[in-house]
């Protein structure tokens, strides 16, 4: 049975910079690395993706939600995990929204547990590039990025990495 999720890409504006700067969580991969990741999980059965999207920020991050403004669904992207024995492990459809928080961005709680490691970072977009693993993944942000439109992408490095 496939899995339905609910990703945010979370920014805040930084009043200093100007600059998005975007939530990673750090945890645990299946496969036991240390990753940086978005908030996420499964969709419950009565929630449409937007809501599951901002539960999960709210119970993962401990943001509120009153303080979220999703401002763009950013797609779906398919995921399928095989165990050692060749077999499907993972099935599942994570739909990604582009989220702004308008809250203190010192708020922020992750808890030790469920793979996470109770580290989290607000990170540049430069510091996205080089944090997040998977390329469909930095793709997301820099799309993100272009979205949010308050910054330009004129560094090379974020362009191409």
């Amino acid at each position: 049975m496939k899995v339905q999720s609910a990703w945010g890409i979370i920014y805040y504006i930084d009043p200093a910079t100007k600059e998005p700067k975007f939530l990673l969580i750090k945890r645990h991969s299946l496969s036991k690395k240390i990753e940086r990741v978005a908030p996420k999980w499964k969709i419950e059965h009565w929630e449409k993706p937007e809501q599951a999207a901002l539960r999960e920020i709210s119970e993962e991050a401990w943001l509120k939600q009153e303080h979220m403004k999703i401002k763009q669904m950013l797609g779906t992207l398919s995921l399928q995990l095989y165990n050692e024995d060749g077999k499907l492990g993972v099935d599942k459809d994570i739909t990604y929204f582009l989220v702004q928080y308008a809250g203190d961005p010192e708020k922020v709680e992750i808890e030790h547990g469920w793979g996470f490691l109770g580290s989290w970072k607000w990170a540049t977009i430069k510091e996205v590039m080089w944090l997040v693993y998977y390329k469909d993944f930095r793709e997301l942000f820099r799309r993100s990025l272009h979205l949010i439109g308050t910054f330009q992408i004129s560094d090379n490095f974020i362009k191409n990495f």
